[in-house]
């Protein structure tokens, strides 16, 4: 198998095994891209927005969007995402190197690296485990890493990072991509720069990526946006890595990002594997996620929920009843611009004092994004869980933050909750 690098525009092919039986599941219409907010004077202007189309291979099961956006717009210096701005998920984030701790042998003095390591949260957890750290981030969120002490490379993970890490480091004991195997666009040189940097004997390249199983089976269809270029189901998984010389050894399913995969990989090929992997494969094939069937279920419980929730909103609004958006991940915009919900049903979105999107508007729709100590102030009569996916939490913070309205969860199905 012989992949290239993706170039900007339509795929035609799987990105993974270059199978051209490759047919369409999902249309989720036209979006901008999710972390290229809106100041006030860009309303004004002509906005560009993207294909947003799910694509299934027939023949390696990998679920991937048709159309890529060149990764200088996507991952632009301004990016706005800060992976350490929950407990919840920097708890998760650095539950990474317990892991491998707990699973595998290193090197004395062990070197991690991070690629897409943002505002470095995940190595801050290796760096506690002694390990030296290094993280690899285009945008400038790179400078809040350094800051806190986790060097970081303001770089993306291409030829010159990866020659200046072979230049001035140590073979890595482990190379982590938390999310990232979806954003790649230059998947070709991002896995042939991990088999150059890692350590061919005791290294683990650990990847974790959100799983097509709970994107399908809990209508995760807002996860579907244009820095998603791939949606891993754990075959297609162990394809791409066999192609470079790895060995998937271990596999398991973490609760990062509402659900995902979690796999070990090797290129030292005496190292044995896991049963987790051949269970998580047998799972997958028992469930039907090898079979058209899936997702054509899947299409339409989609359809249906965009309609349920569009009806339960409009509903709302004839009544005179107030509704803001609570939190603004990537993940919310897809929601927004399929369902068209805009600044006319609800009236702005509520983030954290110390969110980088604070009087920002969400591409394609332009609903404003304001501190939440407005919501407190005004108290809305519903507020609907963009971040639904942590709703549990979100709901019992606001409420302890004063919040007496109501929630409504929009996914897996949309619903209304005191």
């Amino acid at each position: 198998m012989n992949l290239k690098d993706t170039k900007p525009g339509i795929i035609k092919t799987c990105q993974v095994c270059n199978s051209k039986n490759v047919y369409q599941v999902l249309d989720l219409g036209y979006s901008g891209l999710c972390d290229s907010l809106l100041n006030k004077n860009q309303l004004k202007k002509k906005e560009k927005n993207y294909p947003l189309k799910l694509m299934r291979c027939k023949k390696c099961q990998l679920l991937q969007l048709n159309y890529v956006v060149d990764n200088q717009k996507v991952f632009h210096k301004q990016y706005p995402y800060k992976s350490g701005i929950t407990k919840t998920l920097k708890d998760l984030l650095q539950s990474t190197g317990k892991y491998c701790v707990k699973n595998f042998t290193f090197t004395k003095k062990p070197l991690a690296i991070d690629i897409g390591s943002n505002d470095g949260t995940l190595l801050e957890g290796f760096k506690k485990l002694n390990f030296q750290v290094l993280g690899v981030e285009p945008t400038n969120i790179s400078k809040i890493a350094n800051k806190k002490g986790i060097k970081t490379l303001q770089k993306f993970f291409e030829k010159d990072a990866i020659n200046h890490i072979k230049a001035n480091y140590k073979k890595a004991d482990v190379i982590s991509g938390t999310n990232i195997f979806a954003h790649v666009n230059k998947l070709d040189t991002f896995m042939k720069g991990v088999r150059s940097l890692i350590n061919p004997k005791t290294g683990i390249f650990v990847t974790e990526s959100h799983y097509a199983v709970n994107i399908v089976d809990q209508m995760q269809f807002d996860s579907i946006y244009h820095e998603h270029l791939r949606f891993f189901l754990l075959k297609p998984l162990i394809l791409l890595l066999k192609s470079y010389g790895f060995k998937v050894i271990d596999a398991s399913k973490i609760p990062n990002y509402a659900g995902s995969i979690r796999i070990a990989a090797t290129l030292n090929q005496k190292i044995k594997t896991k049963t987790s992997v051949n269970k998580i494969l047998k799972e997958e094939r028992r469930k039907g996620f090898y079979k058209n069937e899936k997702y054509k279920n899947f299409s339409k419980k989609v359809k249906k929920v965009k309609k349920n929730l569009i009806d339960l909103l409009w509903h709302l609004k004839q009544k005179k009843k107030k509704i803001v958006g609570v939190g603004c991940p990537g993940r919310s915009i897809t929601l927004l611009s399929y369902c068209n919900i805009t600044d006319k049903i609800i009236d702005y979105i509520a983030e954290q004092k110390t969110s980088l999107k604070l009087n920002m508007y969400t591409p394609t729709t332009h609903i404003k994004i304001i501190d939440e100590k407005n919501m407190m102030r005004k108290q809305p009569d519903y507020a609907l869980v963009l971040s639904w996916h942590y709703g549990k939490a979100v709901m019992k913070n606001l409420k302890k933050k004063g919040y007496k309205g109501k929630f409504i969860l929009p996914l897996p199905y949309p619903k209304i909750v005191k």
